[in-house]
């Protein structure tokens, strides 16, 4: 199962980033939110893979909504490089303030706190997760550290996609600026995924081998 997975997700980068060509679009990150898991891959082949947590209210678009946006994003930039484990961050970098890891599953107040690394992330479909009020930077959607390590692998953030310090640090050391990410609400690969071009919030890979 896992191996028809990898396999899927590998046909997929070869469309998107054919779709949305850059520099770094060897690197894509796949984020299964049914799974609540990460994984990476460069050129095709599997790298690396992590348990995450997504926002504990579901699927959404919107600002306000403290929703996971689904469909596809680029790695735009990298916030508290450099930096410890156990720094907290905001939307504007290091705060000065360090925080311990909770291993106790349920402990919200920790889910608030972004700790390592924030991978910025941008919407690539425009009046989906681009621009308004869906727009994914504006909405300080990222990929981020979390204290709240206990709750790994279940729904608790409020919108972003949360990682143990050290992994998500692991992540940023391992993409190429530019990386390719798709979120997905789960099932493996997919013929169509979230997005704004064929019906409600469908983007159709047979019209993206087209471009």
């Amino acid at each position: 199962r896992a191996r028809w997975r990898r396999r899927a997700f590998a046909a997929d980068w070869r469309r998107l980033a054919r779709r949305y060509p850059a520099p770094g679009d060897r690197d894509f990150i796949v984020v299964d939110i049914a799974r609540e898991r990460l994984d990476l891959f460069r050129d095709g082949r599997y790298r690396a893979g992590w348990r995450v947590s997504t926002s504990r209210f579901g699927v959404g678009q919107r600002r306000g909504s403290d929703r996971t946006p689904v469909g596809v994003f680029r790695v735009v930039g990298e916030l508290g490089r450099g930096g410890p484990a156990d720094q907290v961050l905001n939307a504007a970098g290091p705060t000065g303030r360090f925080a311990k890891p909770v291993l106790a599953p349920g402990h919200l107040a920790a889910s608030r706190l972004i700790v390592g690394r924030i991978l910025l992330l941008e919407g690539l479909q425009p009046g989906w997760n681009q621009g308004g009020d869906v727009d994914t930077l504006a909405r300080d959607i990222f990929i981020h550290g979390t204290a709240n390590v206990g709750m790994l692998g279940r729904p608790a953030s409020r919108g972003c996609v949360q990682m143990a310090p050290g992994a998500v640090i692991r992540l940023a050391r391992m993409i190429l600026p530019g990386a390719l990410v798709m979120i997905t609400r789960g099932g493996g690969g997919l013929r169509r995924i979230p997005g704004p071009s064929t019906g409600p919030g469908n983007l159709d890979f047979s019209e993206i081998a087209k471009k």
